[in-house]
C-alpha cells in the first residue's frame, strides 16, 4: 500500500483502481509567506473512497487549523440550551433501547424514530449514544473542537469527561479544565491507561485525520473489551451521483485539501476491522448523508475479558 492509499486498509486497493473526480489548488501560510499547492480529488473505483492525492504535508495541515478556525469558535450559551433540549432527550430515547434493552426501551425508541421522520433529520450515534450510558461512564471526546458537547454532557451530571484536540485549540482548555472536564494535552493520548474508557466519540473528525488507521488503533488500546467507537463524517455518497462535480454548486462542502477523504460505508468499515473493531450499527443520514456509526472493539484473539482487565489494572 502506498502512502496516498493510507486512507484504506485494503491492500488490493491501489492508485490503479482510482480515477480523478476534481483537481484543485489551494494556498497556505508558511511562515511569513504565502505558498500555493495543488491536488486532486481521487476516486477509488474498489471502495468508492474519495481521498486528496497527494496528502497534505503536517505544515500545510496546520496552517488550516489556527486558533481562528471556524469550528474552534465560541460555545457561549450553546451547551445549557443544549442539554436541556428536545433534541437531547429525543437523541437519548431514539438509542435507548440499543445499550438497555426492553419493551419500554423499544417503545420509545419507536416514538423518537416518527420524530425523527416527521422532522426529516437523523438522529446520530455521536448524540444518542453517550446519553444512554451511565453517567459514571468513561467518556473521551476526540477532537472536541468548541467543547460545547463536553460542556452539555458536563452539565447533565457526567462526571468522567475527557477531550483531546490540537495544539491550536488550547484556548478552551481553561474552560473545559474548569467544569471538571479532563483535557488530554497533544501527544497525550498514549500516557492514558489502556483499556480504561468506555466510549469515544469523533464528531466531524475522521475526515481530518492523516493516519486514520493509527488514531483507531490507539483508541482501541484505550477503550475496554466491548467499549463503543462513535463517529459521524462525511461520506462520498452525495457526489457519486454529480456527473461534473467541477461544476457542482456545492463543491466548496469538499473543503479539499482540509477533508482529507470522503469515505463509503466500505472504506470506513475496512478501517475499523483492520483496527481490532466490529462495526455494530450504521446509518446514512438523512440531509447531508453523512455517515453515523457504532463500533465495538473487539478483544484480541486468544485473550479473555480477564486477561485485559488484568492489564488495565497493572
Amino acid at each position: 500500500m502506498t502512502s496516498t492509499y493510507r486512507f484504506c486498509a485494503d491492500p488490493s486497493c491501489s492508485p490503479g483502481n482510482s480515477r480523478v473526480l476534481l483537481e484543485r489548488e489551494a494556498t497556505y501560510r508558511c511562515g511569513d509567506r504565502v505558498e500555493r499547492a495543488s491536488f486532486a480529488l481521487r476516486l477509488c473505483t474498489r471502495c468508492h473512497l474519495a481521498f486528496v492525492d497527494p496528502a497534505p504535508p503536517e505544515d500545510m495541515l496546520a496552517s488550516f487549523y489556527t486558533s481562528d478556525y471556524a469550528y474552534y469558535a465560541a460555545a457561549g450559551d450553546h451547551p445549557s440550551h443544549e442539554a436541556g433540549s428536545w433534541k437531547y432527550k429525543l437523541a437519548r430515547m431514539r438509542y435507548l433501547d440499543l445499550t438497555q434493552p426492553s419493551a419500554t426501551n423499544r417503545a420509545r425508541s419507536l416514538l423518537a424514530v416518527v420524530a425523527e421522520l416527521l422532522a426529516r433529520k437523523t438522529i446520530t450515534f455521536t448524540l444518542g449514544v453517550p446519553l444512554t450510558m451511565s453517567t459514571s461512564s468513561r467518556i473521551l471526546d476526540y477532537g472536541y473542537g468548541t467543547g460545547s458537547w463536553l460542556l452539555a454532557m458536563s452539565l447533565l451530571g457526567y462526571s468522567h469527561l475527557a477531550g483531546y484536540d490540537l495544539a491550536s485549540n488550547a484556548h478552551r482548555r481553561e474552560e473545559l479544565a474548569a467544569n471538571g472536564i479532563q483535557v488530554v494535552p497533544p501527544g497525550g493520548l498514549s500516557e492514558l491507561t489502556a483499556h480504561s474508557l468506555d466510549c469515544v466519540r469523533l464528531e466531524h473528525v475522521f475526515e481530518h485525520l492523516p493516519d486514520p488507521l493509527g488514531v483507531l488503533r490507539m483508541l482501541h488500546r484505550l477503550l475496554r473489551p466491548h467499549g463503543r467507537l462513535l463517529m459521524t463524517f462525511p461520506s462520498i455518497y452525495p457526489w457519486l451521483r454529480v456527473k461534473d462535480l467541477v461544476g457542482s454548486p456545492f463543491l466548496d462542502y469538499l473543503q479539499v485539501p482540509v477533508h482529507l477523504a470522503h469515505h463509503s460505508l466500505e472504506s470506513s468499515s475496512r478501517l475499523l476491522r483492520a483496527a481490532g473493531f466490529e462495526v455494530a450499527a450504521s446509518r446514512i443520514t438523512r440531509r447531508e448523508r453523512f455517515i453515523t456509526l457504532m463500533a465495538r472493539k473487539q478483544e484480541r484473539p486468544g485473550s479473555s475479558s480477564k486477561d485485559l482487565a488484568g492489564s488495565a489494572a497493572s
